[in-house]
């Protein structure tokens, strides 16, 4: 019963899915129906051709009834061009908007479904869902529906010419449907099964890309050959069980087809023989026949055709109601802000863990004043990317608050507070187009303020040297680039930003010495009305900071400066001796 609950309310989604095409949706049926009205009247139309024309040998009734089959059959042919351009136009928006839908879902989503899916996986299934989603408004789903059309019309003409035999007929319904909805139920077991594989296979598929380096320094590409066949050994298998049941599906309704048929025949000549019915008439029943039998086997067939849609509708569903980063009630009701905000951050009593039982930061309360310089340092997992990931909104504290002027940073609009901050880290992106929108990224500089950017970050000691310019192509993820030409290329574009708030993770990790000092120096000349959150060991940033925070075992410690940190902190005595063994 919850099964068949669970099937309405995905119907009811797609339903209003469907619900903005209605329109156009109606003109399709429109021509439909005007369609098999007129296709209606050729078997009417064949008769009056074989009974008085041919047998009784009345060429002027061949020739009148001739023609007017001819301009039945243009005018029938007119309609369906006009109805292809409206299916065309619903079934590509309706296309269009899923995965305009799922795009913009998907960019909301929180970071840790990225962190937990790959990029192989997500495209995977939301092609895959998408793709069969989009099935509900094909042409085959629109002509299934339109055979109810043709069913009355065939009846109608079934039952002008003899009852009897339309009782016959009517004998593939309960035949074909008990055989469709028995399969029906295998294929969509099969079915989701088969995508369960295909996700296992496409996460399996994106981490083994993402590794591929690993996998040739390793030698292990035999063992990763090895388990792809597995994998698709799964996927085979299952193509083959569907690919039978489908053959068997279609066995199923030839033998009902010709069996109904062959009855028809043998009955048929019987009546004939005996005078009962006409051979013109005989000829026109049987046309009418197809015109039945056919239409009820493709309804029947819609819960079959659909065992694909539903497993494919309901894990779409099931991605469009994952949580997001942004509370739709909540952020209704945030506040807007802008640039001029003073910017003063207070973390109040702020407490995060990934796993229960596993407190990464405990009660944490901290004070940062607008424009002051912070150094945030701490052992590899001690905190720091968890502090700056909450400052971000990329997770929520689960005890605790985190204010900016007072205000809770949820209380504020979430695109207007990301654009409060920039943030430039060691694990970049840059996108696969030119220097100049990668620089211009999330900001609206011009080539002007584009060019200051790239000479206060050091990047136009190369970009001057390369052929095109600003409007060379980086690569994907700055592939042409080294990782110091990355970094600075970063670095230009939170200089274009020109945000109220700075973020800098591991930023300078690739600079040579010189570069490395000219952006340290511009902590306290080009940022010294910002707020800058440093993550850093280096003694040449420590020194140039207002504060120190110290991340360890859950809670941070606070230091007013490198002087300060050196004399009265053993957990960075004992960091450093750690990272000189490790270096």
């Amino acid at each position: 019963m919850s099964n068949i609950k669970e099937n309405k309310e995905i119907y009811i989604r797609l339903f209003k899915l469907l619900k903005p095409y209605f329109k156009k949706i109606s003109l399709i049926f429109v021509c439909i129906i005007a369609s098999a009205g007129i296709n209606m009247l050729i078997p009417l139309l064949s008769k009056q051709i074989m009974d008085n024309g041919l047998l009784a040998k009345n060429f002027t009734v061949v020739v009148k009834f001739s023609i007017l089959t001819l301009a039945i059959v243009l005018i029938e042919q007119a309609i369906g061009l006009l109805e292809t351009k409206y299916f065309s136009y619903v079934n590509s928006l309706f296309q269009y908007s899923l995965l305009k839908g799922a795009f913009k879902h998907l960019q909301r989503l929180k970071l840790q479904y990225f962190n937990n899916t790959n990029f192989s996986e997500i495209m995977g299934n939301i092609g895959m869902d998408v793709g069969n989603i989009s099935r509900v408004c094909d042409k085959g789903t629109f002509i299934i529906i339109s055979q109810v059309f043709r069913i009355i019309g065939g009846l109608i003409g079934l039952l002008l010419i003899d009852w009897r035999l339309t009782l016959v007929v009517l004998f593939v319904a309960p035949a074909r449907y008990f055989i469709v909805n028995s399969l029906a139920k295998k294929r969509k077991a099969m079915f989701k099964e088969f995508l369960e594989y295909n996700r296992d296979f496409s996460s399996w598929y994106g981490d083994t890309i993402s590794g591929i380096k690993e996998i040739k320094l390793s030698g292990i590409d035999r063992i990763k050959t090895g388990e792809f066949i597995k994998k698709q050994r799964k996927i085979v298998k299952m193509n083959i069980k569907m690919a039978f049941l489908d053959k068997f599906n279609e066995y199923s309704e030839s033998v009902v087809f010709q069996g109904i048929s062959s009855a028809l025949y043998i009955l048929g000549a019987y009546m004939a023989f005996r005078n009962e019915l006409t051979i013109g008439g005989l000829f026109a029943f049987l046309t009418y026949s197809a015109y039945v039998i056919g239409p009820i086997s493709a309804i029947l067939n819609i819960g079959y055709n659909f065992s694909n849609i539903i497993p494919s509708a309901k894990r779409f569903f099931e991605f469009l109601d994952m949580e997001t980063e942004i509370e739709v009630k909540r952020e209704t009701n945030a506040r807007a802000i802008d640039n001029e905000v003073p910017g003063d951050i207070t973390f109040e009593n702020v407490s995060f863990s990934y796993k229960e039982g596993e407190q990464i930061l405990n009660k944490i309360n901290l004070n940062i004043k607008a424009g002051e310089k912070i150094a945030v340092i701490g052992a590899n997992g001690s905190g720091k990317s968890t502090l700056i990931n909450l400052l971000l909104r990329f997770y929520k504290p689960q005890e605790g608050k985190i204010l900016l002027d007072g205000t809770d940073i949820n209380d504020i609009k979430l695109r207007d507070y990301r654009g409060l901050i920039s943030v430039v880290s060691q694990d970049l992106y840059l996108f696969n187009t030119t220097i100049e929108k990668n620089i211009s990224i999330g900001s609206k500089a011009d080539n002007t303020v584009i060019n200051k950017a790239a000479v206060r970050s050091g990047a136009y000691d190369f970009i001057k040297d390369m052929p095109l310019k600003y409007k060379s192509e980086v690569g994907r993820n700055g592939s042409r680039l080294s990782g110091g030409q990355r970094q600075k290329i970063a670095m230009a574009r939170a200089f274009a930003r020109q945000s109220k708030i700075l973020i800098l993770d591991e930023a300078t990790a690739n600079y040579d010495v010189e570069s490395e000092a000219y952006v340290n120096k511009m902590l306290t000349t080009d940022f010294k009305d910002s707020t800058v959150l440093v993550i850093s060991h280096k003694p040449d940033i420590l020194t140039k900071v207002d504060k120190i925070w110290l991340v360890h075992a859950g809670s941070i410690q606070e230091y007013l400066s490198f002087g300060d940190l050196k004399n009265n902190s053993l957990v960075y005595k004992e960091l450093l001796v750690e990272e000189k063994r490790v270096g």
